[in-house]
């Protein structure tokens, strides 16, 4: 029991921060209210909001920036080592990214009817 509530705190921990990262990018005027953190070995390895507004670039989504982004800090383009935890359900783009990436798990905090899923 113990374990699963460490789980659930850890993501709990991750999924805010996306959230904050997607109420930064609407007070900073970046993009849409989106968020996502990349996570390896329970450290953020980066932590991003929607850019497409700020770098005029509609594939500037959360989920892709912190992929681009992990990739860059990491020096690698194969992220299976990595979560990805992001402000609401990605879309199909998004998705793409995530598993050509291949991250090993994602978590979301909001998706259409539903809370919380994993990939």
């Amino acid at each position: 029991m113990e374990e699963a509530k460490a789980v659930q705190d850890r993501d709990h921990k991750f999924l805010t921060q996306a959230i904050g990262e997607a109420y930064k990018g609407v007070e900073c005027k970046d993009g849409g209210p989106f968020g996502a953190v990349v996570v390896r070995n329970d450290e953020v390895v980066v932590s991003c909001h929607n850019m497409v507004l700020r770098n005029t670039d509609p594939t500037a989504h959360a989920e892709v920036t912190a992929i681009r982004e992990a990739c860059k800090k990491l020096n690698q383009i194969e992220l299976s080592d990595c979560e990805i935890y992001a402000s609401c359900e990605p879309c199909p783009m998004c998705f793409g990214a995530i598993h050509l990436s291949r991250i090993k798990a994602g978590l979301w905090s909001e998706s259409r009817g539903s809370h919380s899923n994993r990939i």
